[in-house]
C-alpha cells in the first residue's frame, strides 16, 4: 500500500515534457530538477516514515509551502556569500560588518524555517514519524545538496570537484541516515 502510494506521489510530481523556447530552457530546466528533487523526497518520507494515504495528503502540502520560503532564502544565502567571497576587497570596514550582518540574519532565518515547519509538520505526523523526520530530512537534504554541488562544480570545470572532495559527507546509497560505515583494517 505505502509503495502504491509513493509510486502515485512520484507520478503526480513527476516534469512533463513541454516545449521551450530556446530562452526559456535553463528556467524550465531549474524548475524539473525542482520537480525531481520533491518528487524523489516524497517517494523517500512515504517510504521511510511508513506514511499512510491519510498522513501522504496533509504532509506534502506543508512541505510544499515551505519550499517557496526556504528557495527564497537560499537564493539569499547564495547573493549573500557571493559578496562575502570578495569581501576581503572592501575598504570599507562598515560595508563588511553590514554584509556579515546580513548573513547572520539569513542563517537566523534558516533556524526560523526549521523551528516553523516542524511545528507545522509535528501536527500531522505521529511522535515516531517526526522523530525518524528529524533523522531522514535533514540527511536527504543534505545528499541532495551535495549532489547539485558536484554537477554546478563539474559543469564550471574539473578543478573545482577535487576542492569539494573534503566536504563532501554524503551518504551512500548503501548507507543509511545515522548508520557510519566502518573501514576494513588493514
Amino acid at each position: 500500500m505505502r509503495l502504491a502510494i509513493a509510486f502515485i506521489v512520484l507520478a503526480l510530481a513527476a516534469p512533463l515534457a513541454v516545449a521551450q523556447p530556446p530562452g526559456a530552457q535553463v528556467p524550465a530546466k531549474r524548475e524539473a530538477v525542482k520537480k525531481k528533487i520533491r518528487a524523489l523526497r516524497a517517494y523517500t518520507l512515504t517510504d521511510e516514515l511508513q506514511l499512510d494515504e491519510k498522513a501522504t495528503s496533509r504532509l506534502f502540502p506543508v512541505l510544499a509551502r515551505w519550499d517557496d520560503v526556504t528557495e527564497k532564502l537560499v537564493q539569499q544565502r547564495v547573493d549573500i556569500t557571493r559578496r562575502l567571497q570578495t569581501a576581503g576587497q572592501l575598504r570599507d570596514q562598515r560595508a563588511v560588518d553590514k554584509l556579515i550582518d546580513e548573513a547572520i540574519a539569513n542563517q537566523k532565518a534558516f533556524w526560523d524555517l526549521e523551528e516553523k515547519r516542524l511545528a507545522e509538520l509535528r501536527k500531522v505526523l505521529t511522535p515516531a514519524q517526526t522523530a525518524r523526520l528529524l533523522i531522514v530530512l535533514p540527511a536527504f537534504e543534505r545528499r541532495i545538496q551535495n549532489q547539485l554541488r558536484r554537477a554546478i562544480a563539474r559543469r564550471a570545470g574539473a578543478g573545482a570537484v577535487g576542492d569539494m572532495a573534503e566536504d563532501d559527507d554524503d551518504i551512500d546509497l548503501d548507507q543509511r541516515p545515522g548508520r557510519r560505515r566502518l573501514r576494513p583494517r588493514r
